[in-house]
């Protein structure tokens, strides 16, 4: 019985940390830091950049957009913009400087997936 009893205690600590390391947000990296402008990498993007000649940011993702939210430092929602296509771009002027998220609602998701973005 008490060798059961170990094989079961040792079986769920492991399958915690297991699930544990699966659930733990990684720190993703930049995916575009032109000295002025960073923005943090997401899965559901395929592409990522800045065009300085515009101030645009540009985004490609992998599904259709229909939402991107842009919410300021303390989590106020600022902007909502309908996009309805898997490109966008977004001028750097609509954010001013500081810390930005930018929320992602893709079509058929209903998780929004959140992007750090810092405009100096």
């Amino acid at each position: 019985m008490k060798i059961l009893t170990d094989i079961l205690f040792t079986t769920i600590i492991l399958m915690v940390f297991y699930s544990a390391s699966f659930a733990a947000e990684t720190p993703l990296a930049n995916i575009v830091n032109e000295g002025h402008v960073s923005v943090s990498a997401l899965d559901i993007l395929e592409e990522a950049s800045y065009d300085a000649s515009s101030d645009n940011l540009v985004f490609v993702t992998k599904d259709e957009i229909s939402v991107i939210q842009i919410f300021d430092a303390n989590g106020n929602l600022e902007f909502q913009l309908p996009v309805m296509s898997n490109q966008v771009k977004i001028n750097k002027n609509l954010f001013g400087e500081g810390r930005f998220k930018l929320g992602f609602l893709v079509e058929g998701d209903s998780q929004i997936h959140l992007s750090d973005v810092i405009i100096k």
